[in-house]
């Protein structure tokens, strides 16, 4: 398994392979480690992030998604160039170009498994289908929560901390 994250020690993003027996996992740039619990592999799955405590985790294209919506909009210029020059044909054939690079891209690229609390990716993960697409209220939580702990100047906090502040 291949797990790629921001270091909560060095800021710094690391990306490194991980066997389903390891014992702990260690930052590539600061060699800052995190034991990691007993039968957290459990069938090579993962059930809650290995950063941080949460569970909530969320399956994507690992794709991009800046590549993805610069895609988009070229083909949306172009072929409203040709559109003001009254070339209907071409319009029609770079927004069907667009769209077959999108659907092309679409059943090429693989998925990867995200962590909605630290962005943490988990790719070549078993299971996939265990985990539900992106829900963006559990995206607003998250958001909404780094945001209030940060006006109160502290870092974000533990599922514990969250339980006791409600």
């Amino acid at each position: 398994m291949n797990v790629t994250f921001r270091c909560p020690q060095c800021d710094g993003t690391s990306r490194v392979e991980l066997a389903a027996d390891a014992k702990e996992l260690a930052c590539a740039n600061c060699a800052a480690k995190w034991p990691l619990a007993a039968g957290w592999g459990a069938e090579g799955k993962v059930w809650h992030c290995l950063i941080c405590p949460s569970s909530e985790l969320f399956v994507r294209k690992d794709f991009s998604q800046g590549l993805g919506v610069g895609i988009v909009v070229v083909g949306m210029i172009v072929s409203s160039i040709f559109w003001a020059y009254r070339m209907p044909l071409w319009t029609y054939a770079v927004l069907f170009a667009t769209a077959l690079i999108d659907v092309v891209l679409y059943l090429t690229v693989g998925n990867v498994l995200q962590c909605y609390r630290c962005q943490a990716q988990y790719r070549d993960v078993p299971g996939l289908e265990n985990h539900g697409g992106f829900d963006l209220e559990t995206h607003e939580k998250h958001r909404q929560q780094k945001i209030r702990l940060a006006r109160e100047g502290g870092a974000v906090a533990t599922d514990e901390t969250r339980m006791k502040h409600g």
